[in-house]
């Protein structure tokens, strides 16, 4: 079972159930997204045993390369559909689905 606790931050204050980062092992609040300070370490072994972590969003068109295993938004290069991180031709995608991607990647810019 998650931990319900009460935020501390000013305006917020409500009980939540935060989440782990475990890239700076901090607790977050999940509605105001902020930093809960003053956890203990034992309360975030507890989380981290519940799963209890902050979840990774997804990038809008995001693909996952087979060879390098990055799962980013590829690049276009002419009409190739390639991967950002190995610059290899990401050849495993339907047909159907790379003109659906070559269109988007062409009218959205990168801040997407």
């Amino acid at each position: 079972m998650a931990f319900s606790l009460p935020c501390t931050n000013k305006g917020c204050g409500k009980i939540q159930n935060p989440y782990l980062d475990i890239t700076d092992n901090k607790v977050y609040c999940s509605l105001c997204d902020k930093e809960i300070p003053g956890i203990t370490p034992i309360v975030k072994n507890q989380m981290k045993m519940n799963k209890q972590f902050r979840q990774k969003q997804p990038k809008p068109f995001g693909v996952k390369c087979p060879r390098c295993g990055r799962d980013d938004r590829p690049k276009l290069v002419g009409q190739d559909i390639v991967c950002v991180g190995c610059n290899n031709p990401l050849d495993h995608l339907s047909e159907p689905f790379k003109i659906m991607l070559r269109d988007k990647l062409r009218t959205t810019n990168n801040d997407v």
